[in-house]
């Protein structure tokens, strides 16, 4: 019983001790099919399809941090590699009924996970779907043209942010959605401080009426570590 966080084993102590006021904070291990520096950051290592976990089938370490605690999961039957596309296999998201994803690239298990709980499949080009948005009560956060299109297409509520602002290893910039994750329903938790982001006053006045608060992890600039994987345990 309880809520964990799967994080980036590389989140610093203290956006870690911040987190576990609020649950268990477990830290995922790097998966080496993939590249520095996304070879450990959840959004690439772990899918979530209306409640349901997908993990890489090679994901060995991974998959047993899951089957210690007891989470069930499936397993992605694609092999994936350290080259877009072969690394977005289980970078999507759903909200509000519908399953975002670049569907030539997304893992067969996670699209037939998303038909199968009667979510409808959304085409985006950009394959780091889950990466590039900011995802709470249905309601699609991001700087990408195409995503924000869609989600206002199908009738959600969307935010057109602007790229930039976000930190991250070895690129020039990283993606608001790996800055940051759900802490609960109601919460959203960001790695560094989320006020002095370029777009705060945009993005609170978006998710407030929502009842969506947005909580600082820290004091530094937000920073890209691949967000996190909540799940609550009944």
């Amino acid at each position: 019983m309880g809520r964990y966080y799967f994080i980036n084993e590389n989140l610093p102590a203290s956006m870690v001790s911040a987190l576990s006021e609020y649950g268990c904070c477990v830290r995922l291990p790097a998966f080496p099919k993939l590249s520095e520096p996304v070879l450990r950051h959840p959004d690439m290592l772990i899918a979530e399809v209306d409640g349901r976990l997908i993990v890489h089938r090679h994901y060995i370490k991974g998959r047993k941090v899951l089957d210690t605690l007891g989470i069930p999961y499936l397993l992605s039957e694609e092999d994936p590699g350290n080259e877009y596309p072969r690394d977005i296999t289980l970078n999507c998201f759903s909200a509000g009924g519908f399953f975002f994803a670049n569907q030539k690239y997304v893992s067969r298990t996670a699209l037939h996970t998303a038909k199968k709980t009667g979510l409808t499949p959304v085409h985006v080009k950009q394959g780091y779907a889950k990466c590039a948005c900011v995802i709470a009560h249905d309601a699609v956060a991001t700087a990408d043209s195409g995503i924000y299109a869609a989600a206002l297409r199908y009738g959600l509520p969307a935010l057109r942010l602007n790229p930039g602002g976000i930190g991250i290893e070895r690129y020039d910039t990283g993606f608001i959605g790996g800055a940051c994750g759900l802490v609960d329903r109601d919460t959203l938790g960001f790695f560094g401080n989320v006020e002095e982001y370029g777009r705060y006053d945009a993005l609170r006045a978006f998710f407030e009426p929502l009842g969506v608060r947005l909580l600082s992890l820290g004091g530094e600039a937000l920073f890209d570590y691949g967000g996190m994987v909540t799940v609550e345990i009944p």
